[in-house]
């Protein structure tokens, strides 16, 4: 097992439907399991943190080297295996994955053995 385990996290505004979120997540990344947890914002709306923790993740991983040609554009973390990306949420509605650096995103966190896309 090359991947050893993917955080994702993904910030859900009042202005956004939940289920269409959960739905494209589920869509591009599987049937992984979603923790939905419920904010308040500033002027009292609803704001969602969904997260998932996946242990069992080459599938996931293979998906992303191959929606990147191969070299996934993540950003190396301090621990030696350890990348981070951010996927552009627009983006993955419509099935594409898309490196960014906005704020409007699906953060992941990758720890694996012998580099991302080996």
């Amino acid at each position: 097992m090359r991947c050893r385990y993917v955080e994702l996290s993904v910030v859900i505004h009042a202005t956004e439907d939940l289920d269409r979120v959960v739905e494209i997540l589920r869509k591009f990344f599987g049937d992984i399991p979603i923790v939905v947890e419920v904010y308040e914002g500033h002027h009292g709306n609803p704001i969602y943190l969904a997260t998932s923790y996946i242990d069992n993740c080459d599938y996931l991983l293979e998906r992303l080297c191959n929606a990147f040609g191969g070299s996934i554009p993540a950003s190396a973390g301090e621990g030696e295996g350890l990348y981070y990306l951010r996927l552009d949420k627009q983006a993955l509605a419509v099935g594409e994955a898309r490196a960014v650096n906005h704020d409007d995103v699906v953060r992941l966190k990758i720890r694996v053995r012998n580099g991302l896309c080996s």
